[in-house]
């Protein structure tokens, strides 16, 4: 008889189930504030790469304006060193209408004395 009562205390034991939990004001509290540090953290990082992105473009940014600032120098030294190589020879053909002159002057004054 023993042994059917403790038989019996036994699978009452097992059958009884624990009770259910269910999640606490405080968890549910938690879980709302670990969702929204993720939210947060996702946000820093999109915003992490944005800035790296625009930094990136700052720097091409620079480098292309170094280099436009190279060329425009050397496109203006060109145009400087042309207008004086066209002024020097203007200077040479004036020089040499002048010349010939002179020689057409003298020539002519030569013929006429004789």
């Amino acid at each position: 008889m023993r042994g059917i009562l403790l038989l019996t205390m036994v699978l009452a034991a097992c059958s009884v189930q624990a009770p259910r939990r269910t999640p606490s004001e405080a968890m549910e509290r938690s879980a709302r504030i670990l969702r929204q540090l993720d939210r947060l953290e996702a946000d820093l990082h999109e915003s992490d790469s944005e800035t790296q992105t625009y930094a990136e473009l700052v720097q091409r940014h620079a480098r292309a304006q170094e280099i436009a600032c190279k060329v425009t120098d050397e496109h203006v030294s060109e145009i400087h060193r042309l207008a004086v190589a066209q002024e020097e020879k203007l200077q040479q053909k004036r020089q040499s209408r002048q010349h010939r002159k002179k020689a057409i002057a003298q020539l002519r004054a030569g013929y006429s004395k004789s």
